[in-house]
């Protein structure tokens, strides 16, 4: 049996360079899969998606295994050595507002789906360009200042994928398709953190509350391929007209699971306890942050339950070669978010 070590130090994630056999293996399973489907954005590509991901070789299974059931002991795994053909996939996109069927870059699309859900299952918020399992991340000039996947100017600071919901992503993936600039990824580990009886006791209490994020208002939803009615809107706009207390903390004292979003988080007004201990957790991921420049065809697994990221300022192109990354969300347990999805089908959150 393969045995997975990790440094004690968080100087970076637990990396895994892909071996010949794996690649060859992988992309075995991806052809069969290009040839049944022409995009990956429906609900019967991501069925077979979670089918297939179980022929995947069986240290990549061990792997994942590992990383989602908490016996490594790291935030992020990068996976290192993953195809991506940049002549084929022609110029970055200048928005993320792209078709859906048959695009460029079906086949990188296809393997970052697949090595997706051998964590889980991969799914969308209707409320996030209508459902795409697949996102794209490049820079927008008028988002420069924004916390948001088209921001540079700015820090992209510390928060866990859609925080503000309850049925958020336990892992996301990250597939690098460029990165000239040189971008920094930026990832912190909670599980390297001493937390004091005191903070604990604090942080674990529904004492703090967060709002959605823009990426899930309508008027970063506008799109020329599809049309959103207000009424997919309406829990976001309840959940940020009443955002609910919730904790920072909870599960397990010893392995803590986290619900941080430090731009749309705030302690209950006039609770200052509450607000210095969550300063004083932000500052300890400051204190444990590691930086990764991703290069074309390195993938990190994140665990968004465990661990907190962001991203650098950088200079970006805005141009053929611009900065460009994809992004899926996964989840352990689709059954729980069926309220939120219109059918037992569906993979999209509503």
């Amino acid at each position: 049996m393969p045995n997975f070590k990790v440094a004690s130090k968080p100087e970076s994630p637990y990396v895994h360079c892909l071996a010949p056999r794996e690649r060859l293996s992988i992309e075995a399973i991806v052809d069969e899969l290009l040839h049944n489907f022409g995009s990956v954005e429906t609900a019967e590509f991501a069925d077979a998606c979670s089918l297939s991901a179980q022929q995947l070789p069986r240290r990549l299974r061990e792997l994942a295994h590992r990383f989602k059931y908490m016996h490594l002991q790291c935030g992020a795994v990068l996976l290192r050595g993953i195809a991506v053909d940049d002549h084929r996939i022609g110029p970055s996109p200048q928005h993320w507002d792209a078709p859906w069927r048959n695009p460029p870059t079906l086949r990188e699309e296809v393997t970052q789906c697949l090595l997706s859900a051998v964590l889980g299952d991969i799914f969308g918020w209707r409320t996030q360009e209508n459902g795409r399992f697949l996102r794209h991340i490049v820079p927008v000039l008028k988002e420069s200042e924004e916390q948001l996947g088209g921001g540079s100017s700015v820090t992209l600071v510390w928060h866990n994928e859609e925080a503000f919901h309850e049925c958020r992503g336990d892992f996301l993936s990250i597939l690098c398709y460029r990165n000239d600039e040189q971008a920094q990824t930026i990832l912190s580990y909670v599980g390297d953190i001493a937390i004091p009886d005191e903070k604990w006791a604090i942080l674990a209490a529904p004492r703090y509350t967060i709002r959605p994020d823009k990426s899930h208002f309508p008027d970063q939803n506008v799109s020329a391929h599809w049309r959103l009615d207000d009424h997919a809107f309406a829990r976001i706009q309840c959940m940020y007209a009443d955002p609910q207390p919730v904790p920072v903390l909870s599960g397990s004292r010893e392995k803590p699971f986290i619900q941080v979003d430090e731009a749309f988080m705030c302690a209950i007004e006039g609770d200052a306890e509450a607000a210095e201990a969550f300063d004083w957790l932000l500052r300890q991921f400051d204190d444990k942050k590691n930086s990764i420049v991703m290069q074309p065809g390195d993938m990190l697994w994140i665990d968004n339950k465990r661990a907190v990221h962001g991203r650098s300022v950088y200079l970006p192109h805005y141009g053929p070669r611009q900065r460009w990354l994809r992004r899926v969300n996964v989840t352990l347990n689709l059954r729980a978010s069926l309220p939120y999805r219109e059918s037992a089908l569906s993979r999209h959150i509503v």
